[in-house]
């Protein structure tokens, strides 16, 4: 019952989403990775989902596919009588226990349940990537100070020495402060792939912690020296574009896939899906320019798992006896058409 009124306190401080990253990272420690096998769990958990959307979609299809001639038959005998079609379609769909709501309704819930997950961990990694940004540079700057009063430093002769034993302290950090928040070419994950600075700047550090007067003078003192001495930090690159450009070539071909896989054989795409193909990839590199190199990697991660699961998905519910299934619906098709035509007579 503590535990959890414990986490029941815990989750009214924090959201869920930074529980659970901070979660996968006493696993894994270095925050790139943490966020790739969060993002492969996470659609793993989801996946169900998917299962139930695919299942359902494809079990209107097969009903909408077997009413077809009927609706024809409805549409060519009523003409421009849009109220009567709609009243027999009613009755149509009510006789073959077919559902518009039920049609609708796995699709929306996948929708909605996609649309929650990606907004709320958006904002999420933005905040919890701000904070870590600024609590990464406020350590060094701690260390900054305490080796300023420390006894090494004190005792220490001449200003070449004292600068030394600085820098010496600054850049071990630096490192230990790596191993978290590097990745691969990137210096700072809390930060967009960009050639911009790898730390946060002054102006954004002294307002998070409210730092003014006498003492934002010498904050910002330190902050100069502290980015000098890190690889001159203030001129170094954050990273090269390189995951901005694999989020929007990623996210396109994810797109393409997902829509070839999902229309029936033959079809040519809609406008729908052509506007969704061409805008998704510009709207993933708006938000990667916005947010950082976490949320970037997300991007990419979930979009190389949609892709493996809506194929896995096709493959798996593909009929096993290698007839297509538009075939196998438009031969039930014909029968209904002959079982209509023989009633008739």
């Amino acid at each position: 019952m503590e535990m959890l009124s414990n986490f029941t306190m815990l989750l009214a401080k924090r959201d869920l989403w930074t529980i659970l990253i901070d979660l996968f990272t006493k696993w894994i420690p270095n925050y790139g990775w943490m966020i790739i096998v969060f993002t492969i769990a996470l659609k793993l958990v989801l996946m169900p989902l998917d299962v139930y959307q695919r299942a359902s979609t494809k079990k209107q299809q097969k009903y909408m596919a077997v009413m077809q001639p009927e609706l024809q038959e409805i549409q060519a005998k009523y003409g421009n009588d849009r109220q009567k079609i709609n009243e027999e379609t009613a009755k149509l769909y009510k006789k073959h226990n077919v559902s518009m709501g039920g049609m609708c309704l796995p699709l929306l819930l996948t929708f909605g349940v996609s649309i929650l997950v990606f907004f709320t961990l958006f904002s999420s990694l933005r905040s919890y990537g701000n904070d870590k940004l600024n609590s990464s540079y406020r350590v060094l700057d701690n260390v900054y100070v305490q080796t300023q009063a420390s006894e090494e430093y004190i005792n220490a002769t001449t200003d070449e020495e004292k600068e030394q034993i600085l820098e010496v302290a600054v850049e071990n950090t630096y490192k230990e402060l790596g191993n978290q928040n590097s990745w691969l070419w990137v210096k700072n994950v809390w930060k967009s792939d960009t050639k911009t600075s790898q730390f946060v700047s002054f102006e954004d550090y002294a307002k998070y912690y409210g730092i003014t007067g006498d003492d934002k003078v010498a904050a910002q003192a330190r902050y100069e020296a502290i980015t000098t001495m890190i690889d001159d930090g203030k001129t170094q690159p954050n990273g090269y574009y390189v995951l901005l450009i694999l989020s929007v070539v990623i996210t396109f071909v994810s797109q393409l896939i997902s829509v070839k896989l999902t229309q029936p054989k033959g079809q040519k795409l809609n406008t729908m899906n052509k506007v969704m193909i061409g805008l998704m990839p510009l709207l993933m590199m708006s938000m990667a320019l916005s947010s950082n190199v976490i949320f970037t990697l997300y991007i990419i991660a979930n979009s190389v798992m949609s892709t493996i699961i809506t194929t896995s998905l096709t493959l798996i519910t593909k009929p096993k006896n290698g007839k297509d299934e538009d075939v196998v619906l438009s031969k039930k098709n014909v029968e209904v058409v002959e079982y209509s035509r023989n009633y008739k007579k």
